[in-house]
């Protein structure tokens, strides 16, 4: 993982690896983060059987969440929580015939509210395997002041 440019993106990187590490539903998916920063995140996700379809293939659902998951933690990234507003994911081709799947996230633009991301999966050899776009609104929570739980 790249160095952060400053202690308070150091600090809101770690807060976020260990918000989502800790989060019992993407311990189910099992996915490792492999870079993390405002504008730019990797990640990757290990093919088990327990996520795949009837079709012997990675869920949709699964791929989404995983992508959901990664590109909203790149948004919080920049200081404050994010929320899902849309998420566009094009399925292109199957998940199968790979160990791993890759997440890349790639900021497209910050707005005063909205931050649009540019989405990449690709298996093992670098196939495109899924495409999209999601947008987060950024909320008025700081990522290191807040203590958010929802209930």
């Amino acid at each position: 993982m790249r160095k952060a440019r400053t202690e308070k993106e150091n600090a809101i990187r770690e807060k976020m690896m260990a918000e989502l590490y800790d989060n019992k539903y993407n311990q189910f998916i099992g996915f490792e983060i492999m870079e993390l920063s405002p504008t730019y995140s990797k990640a990757r996700i290990k093919c088990d059987e327990r996520l795949n379809n009837s079709y012997g293939s990675m869920h949709g659902g699964a791929l989404l969440s995983f992508v959901d998951a990664m590109a909203g933690a790149t948004g919080s990234m920049s200081g404050y929580y994010v929320t899902t507003v849309s998420a566009n994911l094009n399925f292109l081709l199957p998940a199968v015939n790979t160990e791993y799947i890759y997440c890349e996230c790639m900021k497209l633009k910050t707005g005063k509210h909205i931050l649009v991301f540019d989405i990449r999966v690709t298996d093992d050899a670098g196939n495109l395997l899924d495409s999209g776009e999601f947008s987060f609104f950024a909320s008025k929570a700081s990522v290191l002041d807040s203590n958010l739980q929802f209930k």
